[in-house]
């Protein structure tokens, strides 16, 4: 779906969408191929990760945040945000939370462990594999395991972005 301000596009994971297309949260996958603002969002949370290319600075109402690889940023959505690449494009995963109505969090994890209270896995960096209630899922580069909530899950092997999501 096109950004809010109309200069790329984001692929979205997951949501939780209701009838009318609304979301109170939702995760997406987006390549940032330029220098520009970022959408500015009234009352989101923003968690972000870049999963591949050299990172980016970001000026959010005017603090300098790095955004490198496999590090997870936060800032609020309604903040004026620029983005700047550090080295060409990248992409990034953003998890974005209606503040008044969700909760949620995006963690890396890249050792074999039980994932705390995961909604959503993602593998990132290549292949992974979970154990979901104890079954074995292979999951292909970018490829999600969703509605994880009520499951015991455990990475055994790859890296993945770990996203919690929550009604307030």
């Amino acid at each position: 779906m096109p950004w809010a301000n109309g200069r790329g596009t984001s692929y979205e994971i997951a949501s939780n969408r209701n009838s009318e297309g609304l979301w109170t949260w939702r995760l997406a996958m987006a390549p940032v191929n330029e220098d520009g603002p970022f959408s500015r969002i009234e009352c989101v949370n923003r968690s972000l990760v870049v999963v591949e290319g050299a990172g980016m600075n970001l000026s959010v109402d005017r603090k300098k945040v790095q955004c490198r690889p496999l590090h997870v940023v936060q800032f609020r959505g309604e903040a004026v945000t620029e983005a700047s690449l550090i080295d060409g494009p990248i992409l990034d995963i953003n998890l974005m939370v209606r503040r008044n109505d969700a909760t949620g969090t995006m963690q890396i994890i890249n050792h074999a462990e039980q994932l705390p209270e995961a909604s959503i896995v993602v593998a990132i960096s290549g292949p992974a594999m979970v154990i979901c209630d104890g079954a074995e899922v292979n999951l292909d580069q970018y490829d999600a395991l969703i509605e994880c909530d009520a499951h015991k899950i455990s990475l055994k092997s790859g890296t993945v972005c770990a996203v919690n999501v929550g009604s307030r």
